[in-house]
């Protein structure tokens, strides 16, 4: 059993499944799905979630949705974790969510922002339920989904052109030295309005989303190193860092774990 403790209250009026699940360290799942959809938050510990073919690293206040036959696979750090499940089954979503003219068949990852306090606000009631917890919980599922899916609505189908192009931009370019002229320059607009619509529309300055793609570009080349032989300091060096102790410091921050544990943690011990 990769978890090794259960905790689960049903919200019978609410028709809504919480559950509280530690993980092993270093353990993995392994492709699977599940039957219902799920808005999962990190507690504590970190993971590698990998969906769609894109891998990200989920740390501590993490959020996720992903919806029911959504195949994925999670592989936990050196200090395993524990997650909170609120299971949602078809249903649930079909009566909800497909009235309301939205995808919600597109899994989701955050990383941080507002989002994390609708979720705490059904941890606490899965911790000290009530005769009220059900209409709570459902209101905050409802809350959080209905911002969540307008917020990506938002910033990926009316996000102007141009801000599309920066986004595109950062994605291509984020291991080489971009400012923000640059990014003027490219798609002719002043650089604090960039600045100011990016977070706006994307819950991420342009430094973060940079720091975070390179990331998870080190993640990923983490798992494979084996293939390529490739050092530490040849990763950050490739990854636009400036140094292995800056690329180390960076990445611990953001995942919880050193670049060494996260390799160990997949399964290689030895790292040039």
């Amino acid at each position: 059993m990769v978890a090794t403790v259960r905790d689960r209250v049903r919200f019978q009026n609410a028709g809504i499944d919480c559950t509280r699940a530690l993980y092993t360290p270093a353990s993995s799942t392994g492709r699977h799905y599940h039957d219902d959809s799920n808005v999962v938050l990190a507690l504590s510990g970190s993971f590698t979630q990998t969906m769609c073919s894109r891998t990200t690293v989920v740390a501590p206040n993490g959020l996720m949705y992903v919806p029911e036959g959504e195949i994925h696979a999670t592989d936990f750090g050196p200090n395993g974790a524990c997650c909170f499940f609120v299971a949602l089954n078809e249903s649930w979503t079909r009566n909800r969510l497909e009235d309301s003219k939205i995808d919600a068949r597109r899994p989701k990852i955050a990383t941080g922002g507002y989002l994390q306090a609708f979720a705490l606000k059904m941890y606490a009631e899965f911790k000290n339920p009530d005769s009220l917890s059900d209409l709570i919980v459902e209101g905050a599922v409802l809350e959080l989904l209905g911002r969540w899916f307008r917020e990506c609505s938002r910033s990926h189908q009316h996000a102007p052109a141009w801000l599309r192009s920066v986004k595109t931009l950062l994605r291509d370019s984020f291991r080489e030295s971009i400012a923000l002229s640059d990014l003027s320059q490219a798609v002719g607009v002043h650089p604090s309005h960039i600045a100011r619509e990016f977070h706006r529309a994307y819950g991420l300055t342009i430094g973060e989303c940079v720091r975070k793609l390179r990331v998870d570009f080190i993640a990923e080349k983490l798992r494979n190193c084996e293939k390529d032989g490739s050092s530490l300091t040849d990763l950050a060096l490739e990854a636009g860092f400036s140094s292995h102790p800056h690329m180390s410091s960076v990445f611990k921050r953001l995942t919880g774990m050193t670049p060494s544990q996260y390799k160990k943690a997949h399964g290689i011990t030895s790292i040039p």
